[in-house]
């Protein structure tokens, strides 16, 4: 609707979860700020958890997302949120695969993930939100919810061919990314060096140890 750069548009649900909690949550623009179409409040609101994560995972976000949140902090003079490591499922699914559509629905329906995308009754719902629909904003709330639970499944299922995952465990015997157990299988080699590389027993993710081997 003409409204995906942060000049023309705003946000109205910022939706989210954290890996240790079941229950994917929201945050709504309030009533007020609808009708003054001022998402400041709500930007303020998202910044703060996004300061507070390690890591991001969003779909698409690395292209989207991240540049339509800095727009609208930079139009309301808020400070910028940390470049956090972001590991985005839309471009780990077209680096690894050639799937005919990369789009979240389409990676949730092929891939027969528990969590499906819901149906938003675009762009009905949209409009009847620019109208003050406060019932039509809990809708977009609601599937918003649904979005964040089909992406965490679709995260941890393409975590395994996710080869430039950052590693998340301190522990060095243990998978870098669950921490699984780990089964040492063959070498990897680079120039005149070589790695011990293993394959954790968990995630199935394969990696290599970080001390290199002298070849003889």
């Amino acid at each position: 609707m003409n409204a995906l750069k942060p000049d023309l548009g705003f946000v109205i649900v910022f939706g989210y979860k954290w890996t240790h909690e079941k229950v994917a949550k929201s945050l709504t623009i309030d009533e007020i700020s609808l009708r003054k179409f001022d998402d400041r409040q709500l930007l303020k609101e998202a910044s703060k958890l996004i300061t507070e994560a390690d890591l991001v995972v969003t779909h698409f976000g690395s292209v989207f997302d991240r540049r339509f949140l800095s727009g609208r902090l930079l139009i309301h003079n808020l400070p910028p949120i940390p470049f956090t490591k972001m590991r985005d499922t839309c471009m780990i699914a077209r680096s690894v695969a050639n799937y005919s559509s990369n789009r979240l629905k389409h990676l949730a329906k092929i891939l027969n993930l528990r969590h499906q995308k819901l149906e938003n009754n675009w762009p009905t719902a949209w409009f009847k939100v620019m109208q003050g629909d406060t019932k039509a904003l809990a809708g977009l709330a609601h599937y918003c919810r649904g979005d964040v639970l089909a992406l965490e499944e679709l995260y941890f299922r393409l975590r395994p061919f996710d080869n430039a995952h950052p590693r998340i465990i301190d522990d060095r015997s243990t998978c870098g990314v669950c921490g699984g157990q780990v089964e040492y299988r063959g070498f990897a080699y680079a120039e005149s060096l070589k790695y011990r590389r293993y394959v954790c027993q968990k995630c199935r993710r394969w990696g290599r140890e970080r001390k290199a081997m002298k070849i003889t």
